[in-house]
């Protein structure tokens, strides 16, 4: 972070702490985000594999104007080290139930700021 401008980078940790606490209450571990969660189970799951994928399609889906493709997948690979944690059948219901309503609201907001501010994409 630079001296001079100590809250530019300010918003993103608010909303990288945000997505993690939805993690912890949707049943994952709380250092992780969710991203990251989507991203290893959906390769890794031993069972409900295809739950994981469906979550990592929404999300790729919602990411995709400010991230590019595969946006779980490089949030899985950049938290690596980090514990990950399944979590409960209700923890995962939790989580759908986050997703469902969150996403298209996030999807919108993105695709809106991308147009506003075409810096914010990444190289796509």
């Amino acid at each position: 972070m630079n001296p001079s401008d100590p809250y530019k980078n300010w918003p993103h940790a608010v909303l990288i702490a945000i997505d993690q606490l939805g993690n912890a209450i949707a049943g994952g571990h709380p250092v992780t985000t969710i991203s990251a969660r989507v991203g290893y189970f959906s390769v890794n799951a031993k069972k409900g594999i295809l739950y994981w994928q469906w979550l990592e399609r929404l999300i790729d889906f919602t990411f995709y104007p400010i991230d590019g493709p595969r946006h779980c997948y490089h949030a899985w690979q950049s938290d690596r080290n980090k514990l990950f944690r399944i979590g409960s059948d209700l923890a995962r219901i939790i989580l759908s139930i986050l997703m469902i309503i969150a996403n298209p609201i996030i999807a919108i907001v993105l695709r809106l700021a991308v147009l506003i501010k075409p810096s914010l994409r990444t190289s796509v």
